[in-house]
C-alpha cells in the first residue's frame, strides 16, 4: 500500500510539471488586457520597487503598486515559447529565461525586453537563472543544460562541468561571497567557491528532485524540492540537516524576507512559514488551490504569488516570531 500511495504521489508530482511547462492554447484575452489570474506564472522577482512576472507563451507583466495591478511587457521577438524564470542583477539589468534556450534581457527594469538568445530547433527549457551586478551571469535548465554571460547577459555560451552529468538543472543561486550552489534532480546539489568557473557534487540526504535554493543572510544555505522536503547547510553543501515541514507537498519557490523569515511555496497552494532561518515551518493559509510555483516580496507584510492561477497576494503575520 505504501508502494502505491508513493508513487501516486510522483505522478501527481510530474504531472503538475509537465502541465505547467507544456504549451497551452493563447489565452481569450487581447495582449493588451492580459488578465493577471488568467496566466500560467512561472517566475517572479523583484527590480527595485518594481514587481516582474514571466510565464506561458512568453508573457512577462510588470507591477509598480506591490502587485495590485499589472502591465504586459514589451518584447522585440516575441516566440510564444514559455518563459520558466526572472532574475534581476539591480533594479535595471535583468534576464528571464525558457523553452528552447530561450534568453531575453532587459535594462528598464523588465518593462522592455529584448531577445538574446533562442534555439527554434530544440525545445529543452532553460529552468534556472542568476544575474549578479559585477560577475557573471549563469541560466541552467534539462540534460545538464549551464550557460554562462561575462558582460551582464549580452552574449552567452555553454560551459558544463563534468560533475552536471547530464543532469536536469533546475535552480542556481549565490551569495554575497561570491559563492554558488545548483540543484536538480535526484538530490543533485552542486557547489562553486570561484564564481562558477569550477563546481563540485556535494551530498544531500534526500534522493528525490530539488527545485531551489536560497542562500540565508546567517550564511546557511536552504535547499528544497518534492515531497515537502527542505533541507539546511550550515557548511556550505558538506552536510545537511532535513527542515521540519510536517508536509507531503513539493515546494517549487521560496524566499527570505527583509526580517529574516523564510517563506516556501508549492503544489496544491502550499504556503509554509519559518521563523527560526529555515529549521521548522509551519503552514500558512494560501485562499488559493493553485499550485504556486514563485513568490516575491509585495509591501511590509505581504506576498506576492504566482502559478496555474495567475497572480495572487497574500497578508501575512505582521511581526517575527521570536527565535
Amino acid at each position: 500500500m505504501k508502494r502505491l500511495i508513493g508513487i501516486a504521489m510522483s505522478l501527481a508530482v510530474l504531472g503538475t510539471a509537465v502541465w505547467s511547462f507544456a504549451p497551452r492554447p493563447l489565452p481569450p484575452f487581447a495582449a493588451t488586457a492580459l488578465r493577471p489570474d488568467g496566466l500560467q506564472v512561472n517566475g517572479l522577482a523583484r527590480a527595485g520597487e518594481r514587481l516582474v512576472a514571466v510565464g506561458e507563451r512568453g508573457r512577462i507583466l510588470f507591477s509598480d503598486d506591490q502587485g495590485r495591478s499589472w502591465r504586459p511587457a514589451s518584447v522585440d521577438q516575441p516566440q510564444g515559447a514559455a518563459l520558466t524564470q526572472v532574475a534581476f542583477a539591480d533594479s535595471r539589468l535583468g534576464m528571464a529565461v525558457g523553452h528552447s534556450g530561450w534568453i531575453l534581457r532587459t535594462e528598464d527594469g523588465g518593462a522592455h525586453w529584448q531577445q538574446v538568445a533562442f534555439d527554434a530547433r530544440s525545445s529543452d527549457p532553460l529552468l534556472g537563472a542568476w544575474a549578479q551586478a559585477s560577475g557573471s551571469w549563469f541560466a541552467v535548465g534539462s540534460f545538464g543544460r549551464f550557460l554562462v554571460s561575462r558582460d551582464q547577459g549580452r552574449h552567452w555560451e555553454e560551459a558544463p562541468d563534468k560533475a552536471m552529468q547530464d543532469r536536469h538543472l533546475n535552480a542556481i543561486a549565490g551569495d554575497a561571497q561570491g559563492r554558488l550552489m545548483l540543484v536538480g534532480e535526484a538530490g543533485l546539489a552542486l557547489r562553486s567557491t570561484d564564481g562558477g568557473s569550477h563546481w563540485e557534487l556535494v551530498k544531500t540526504p534526500y534522493e528525490g528532485s530539488l527545485y531551489g535554493v536560497l542562500p540565508l543572510r546567517d550564511g546557511a544555505w536552504l535547499a528544497f524540492g518534492m515531497r515537502g522536503n527542505a533541507l539546511r547547510s550550515e557548511d556550505f553543501g558538506a552536510t545537511w540537516q532535513a527542515a521540519e515541514t510536517g508536509l507531503r507537498t513539493s515546494f517549487f519557490g521560496g524566499i527570505e524576507l527583509a526580517d529574516g523569515r523564510i517563506v516556501l511555496a508549492g503544489q496544491g497552494g502550499t504556503l509554509a512559514l519559518s521563523a527560526d532561518g529555515g529549521r521548522h515551518f509551519a503552514a500558512l493559509p494560501a485562499g488559493s488551490p493553485q499550485t504556486l510555483a514563485a513568490l516575491a516580496p509585495a509591501g511590509k507584510h505581504a506576498l506576492a504569488l504566482g502559478g496555474n492561477g495567475g497572480l495572487a497576494g497574500v497578508a501575512l503575520p505582521g511581526a517575527a516570531l521570536a527565535r
